[in-house]
């Protein structure tokens, strides 16, 4: 049982790289990318992570999902106009999706620089319920939350999803074969696959994508403009001593 839990595993690590890699990703453009600094910038949320989320939503560029969600942070009627009644959804200044303007030119949604910030919002949002609510802030989640809502990934973490959870998880790609578990672990995977390729990070000889990576949370207070998110270059190695450590208590007293 082990074993077969094991390769399901590995099936669907394997399946978030070749996921990400299916279509050349050559970057979004001078354009998305001075939106996604500028929101990651304004709420305070890590840019690789909003790059990596934007590139796996796939709507950047005016694609339409099977939920009918759209633009560059693929929201659907639903979370866009909850968003937009929020007091920094009116001071970003979303307009309403209405039954005039959904779907058309006019659809707000179909603002870029609108819609990128409000990504970044909706993320800035879900790290203040994650402390709340003692979820991880891992990049990972932070996805997840945007892809299935909070209170979904909530209740599938602690083993609680419901009829309409796992409803909700098919629509947005989970397989007739999969558990819950297993959907939340493909979709993890596909998203750091997906991370890595719009962050243009190299993946070492054994694929290997390193997972406990914390969202880069700044505290709800502004910080000083001189502090810089910097990724290391290779895996940290700690090193332990090769004797035992001595703790020498001094001979004098003050």
């Amino acid at each position: 049982m082990a074993i077969s839990r094991l390769l399901i595993v590995i099936t669907l690590f394997a399946v978030g790289i070749s996921d990400a890699k299916s279509k050349p990703f050559t970057g979004f453009g001078t354009e998305i990318d001075s939106y996604i600094r500028i929101a990651a910038q304004r709420y305070q949320i890590s840019e690789p992570m909003l790059r990596g989320l934007i590139k796996m939503e796939d709507g950047w560029y005016g694609n339409i999902s099977p939920t009918g969600a759209t633009g560059v942070g693929q929201f659907t009627v639903g979370t866009w106009n909850w968003l937009s009644e929020t007091e920094r959804g009116k001071q970003l200044g979303m307009r309403l999706i209405t039954g005039k303007n959904k779907g058309t030119y006019a659809d707000p949604r179909r603002d870029k620089y609108t819609n990128t910030l409000a990504t970044a919002l909706l993320a800035r949002w879900h790290i203040e319920q994650f402390h709340l609510r003692r979820i991880p802030a891992t990049d990972e989640n932070l996805y997840m939350a945007h892809n299935i809502g909070l209170d979904s990934l909530h209740r599938a973490m602690m083993g609680k999803a419901t009829k309409e959870d796992i409803l909700n998880m098919r629509r947005n790609g989970m397989k007739s074969w999969m558990t819950v578990r297993d959907f939340l672990n493909y979709q993890k995977g596909r998203f750091l696959a997906h991370k890595q390729e719009a962050n243009f990070m190299l993946v070492s000889k054994q694929g290997h994508i390193h997972t406990g990576v914390s969202a880069f949370v700044y505290p709800t207070s502004e910080m000083g403009k001189s502090v810089k998110w910097v990724e290391p270059d290779n895996k940290i190695i700690w090193v332990e001593p090769k004797s035992a450590m001595i703790w020498v208590e001094p001979t004098n007293t003050p």
